[in-house]
């Protein structure tokens, strides 16, 4: 690394959770490298997940004192307290479920516990999602804000197909695609973790080009033109890492902890 940064923003999910999800989700050399790292800079949950009981208790496990949540949709302190809050309106969210029901695509609403779709989809669900609660289009319950709808159900090519029409139909929107092409997360067209970023900067007075946002999915490299440099883990897909300041190791096996040696080693 080139610099030494004033703050560290960090993915959840294919960066700092390397262990599988049966089990505690993060090993401790991960857990004890992001407290050690904490002691001297800052470091902020970055994630498409929502504030659930575990996000928050990791982010007091390791002191980070805010998590950016849903992309950016929801961004709270360590005691859960609002801070920031992006929706996609009610009425686009029905309009989205209409569009997605057409294309027969599956859907979870606000990052909840339901599947919302077809079963002939089912063998698109990767790993995470197969114990999830799954329902019928007849059961999507009255449309609502939403902060975020994460959807699949296509191949590659057809993934970013839909994100196209997606932005072509709905002007006040963000897509990302996520989890290796299979996958799109939508919000609100203010809602990507490059505005969660530099929200939390302008809270701590710090300058967005002196931080690190450390990722490896396509709602991570949106922050390159946010933040001083980008890292992806060497997982991340091709395409990504193209775009990388720097690329890191595998997430697997305390990848996280083997990135912040790096950097501290050639600081």
């Amino acid at each position: 690394m080139f610099f030494k940064p004033e703050i560290y923003f960090i993915d959840l999910d294919g960066t700092t959770l390397d262990l599988p999800k049966k089990s505690q989700k993060i090993s401790d050399k991960n857990l004890n490298a992001i407290k050690k790292m904490n002691e001297t800079t800052p470091i902020v949950f970055s994630t498409g997940r929502s504030n659930s009981e575990f996000v928050m208790n990791l982010a007091k496990q390791t002191n980070c004192k805010y998590v950016i949540c849903q992309n950016g949709g929801l961004i709270v302190d360590i005691n859960n307290n609002i801070l920031k809050k992006y929706e996609i309106q009610k009425d686009d969210v029905y309009e989205i479920e209409q569009l997605l029901k057409k294309e027969k695509m599956l859907f979870i609403l606000n990052s909840g516990h339901t599947i919302y779709g077809t079963t002939a989809k089912l063998r698109f669900i990767s790993i995470w999602a197969r114990n999830i609660e799954k329902k019928s289009y007849d059961e999507i319950p009255r449309a609502t804000n939403a902060t975020k709808i994460l959807t699949f159900g296509k191949t590659k090519k057809g993934i970013r197909m839909l994100r196209d029409l997606l932005l072509e139909k709905f002007i006040n929107i963000a897509v990302h695609i996520v989890s290796k092409g299979y996958a799109l997360e939508i919000t609100n067209q203010n809602a990507t973790k490059g505005e969660g970023d530099l929200f939390i900067c302008k809270l701590l007075d710090i300058d967005p080009k002196k931080t690190v946002h450390i990722g490896d999915s396509g709602n991570d490299v949106v922050t390159k033109s946010y933040i001083g440099a980008f890292v992806a883990m060497g997982n991340a897909v091709k395409d990504i890492k193209k775009q990388a300041t720097e690329v890191g190791p595998k997430f697997k096996r305390a990848g996280l902890a083997k990135l912040f040696n790096k950097i501290q080693e050639s600081n």
